[in-house]
């Protein structure tokens, strides 16, 4: 029997009494306590443990592991990650130990306090409450509540702001230091910040993360405390110096200067720069040209090893990274090893670089512009320009108007003239916003407004307009994809 189903046989009481054992963090509780603790409950009733002692022995079996493993940490994820589900999945945090223990300070109305954290030298996750000690506290609760499920989300440095005389910000996030990158400075690249719902009308939660910063500490208007936010144990970093003065060429025309690289646990900071871009006309994420060589053999692209949210070459991965796991960094067919060795050629295969696609116009929607009528262009690609490159299949059934798209271990299917994208996993989406996804055109098979990452894998990096100050789509001269 599986440890899952033997604690499947205890009861709500017996399921209580374990999961109140104590964490990793807080001193171990011996052996022969845990061992008595159960004999005691077996023994509650002699005629019961003579009867049915195969299933009470199963479930002194289930508390003694449920313990051990909680004493040992190998459930600790599950048990330590609460309020920053938000930001990470409780199976990706990987050997990291959440920061659980609580630092608070107060204004007299108004108690700041750190719930949970995980931060390294490139990312800082952290989650904190406001509570009210006083009635004008609570008033400036109640101002900052927002409506019933509704969620709100800020960027900036303003966490929270409320009508209190001197209009300043109530609560704070700094950063403290650098990501240690060649050339970056002691700022954050962005910060999001999103409410937690909660039922306690005296206390307000919030979540944030920042990307490129080194350091972070919080701050209360009325008090010249802070709060300031503890490294995570056993995170990882490593840094890569690019060659010096090399310049590599972009998918866009251009050519970047790369300098260095800095990788953690939890994100990165790129130090890069396209000198000639023109940022009017051209946008491409520099960190998009690197790819990863694993322990494995294997080869991970940004794309797959990191989130959506990334900004001026700072970003966090999807989940944690182990960096043992990684042998070196792939810039420019060159591959940069994480020990320190020599650099080495290393051509990355076809499938694995940027591919850059016009957009064609497949059908136009009305609607108004200036108080005019307008038909607004919906932009297509061929389907199987956008995934032959990246190893990519179209099984198209010109009967039904349907075709099968598959790409790596993921496969969608969308009918001509149908708002509905179906997934193999049996999930239905359907555009509420446009009439079809896909439309079939001189004899080709256009893709329109379709999640490509959530369908494909695929996502763009990067795109070119015919002007500096875009209006509709029609601007939209080249957009770039990555896997």
């Amino acid at each position: 029997m599986q440890i899952t189903e033997l604690f499947d046989t205890l009861n709500e009481q017996e399921l209580s009494e374990l999961l109140t054992l104590p964490e990793r963090e807080t001193p171990a509780v011996p052996v022969h306590r845990i061992r008595r603790r159960v004999n005691r409950t077996l023994d509650e009733d002699s005629a019961e443990r003579r009867i049915h002692m195969k299933q009470i022995s199963r479930k002194g079996i289930c508390a003694a592991l449920i313990a051990a493993v909680l004493l040992t940490g190998a459930l600790a994820a599950a048990s330590r990650l609460n309020l920053l589900r938000g930001w990470l999945q409780e199976d990706a945090i990987g050997d990291l130990v959440v920061n659980t223990e609580k630092q608070s300070i107060d204004n007299g109305d108004l108690r700041l306090t750190i719930e949970e954290s995980l931060a390294d030298e490139t990312m800082t996750y952290v989650a904190y409450s406001l509570t009210a000690l006083t009635d004008k506290g609570q008033a400036t609760l109640d101002s900052l509540r927002p409506e019933d499920g509704i969620t709100q989300m800020t960027t900036g440095d303003i966490v929270a702001s409320a009508d209190i005389p001197d209009r300043e910000a109530l609560v704070k996030l700094h950063t403290s230091t650098s990501t240690k990158a060649t050339n970056r400075a002691p700022a954050a690249s962005s910060m999001h910040t999103e409410t937690i719902p909660t039922t306690q009308p005296d206390r307000l939660l919030y979540r944030s993360y920042f990307l490129g910063c080194g350091g972070v500490y919080l701050t209360l208007d009325g008090t010249d405390e802070r709060l300031d936010v503890p490294q995570t144990a056993n995170a990882q970093s490593a840094e890569i110096e690019f060659e010096l003065y090399t310049n590599v060429p972009l998918p866009n025309g251009t050519d970047g200067t790369f300098y260095s690289l800095r990788l953690t646990s939890l994100g990165y900071a790129l130090d890069a720069y396209a000198w000639y871009a023109d940022a009017r006309t051209q946008d491409f994420d520099l960190e998009y040209m690197l790819s990863f060589l694993m322990k494995d053999g294997s080869i991970r692209t940004m794309a797959q090893l990191a989130s959506t949210s990334s900004t001026r070459g700072s970003g966090r991965w999807n989940e944690v990274l182990d960096l043992k796991t990684v042998d070196a960094v792939i810039l420019n067919d060159t591959a940069y090893y994480l020990d320190g060795c020599d650099p080495k050629p290393y051509a990355l295969p076809d499938e694995l670089h940027i591919l850059r696609l016009e957009p064609t116009v497949i059908y136009t929607m009305p609607g108004l512009y200036n108080d005019e009528e307008y038909h607004f262009p919906v932009l297509g690609y061929p389907a199987e320009d956008l995934l032959t490159p990246f190893g990519g299949t179209v099984d198209w059934d010109a009967d039904t108007q349907t075709a099968v798209l598959k790409l790596g271990d993921r496969t969608c299917t969308v009918t001509v003239g149908s708002p509905d994208v179906l997934y193999d996993d049996g999930e239905t989406f359907s555009n509420q916003f446009y009439p079809s996804v896909a439309e079939f055109i001189d004899g080709t098979l256009y893709l329109g407004p379709i999640d490509y990452e959530r369908a494909f894998g695929i996502r763009c990096c990067g795109r070119d307009y015919y002007t500096g100050d875009p209006i509709d789509n029609t601007d939209i001269k080249a957009l770039y994809h990555t896997i």
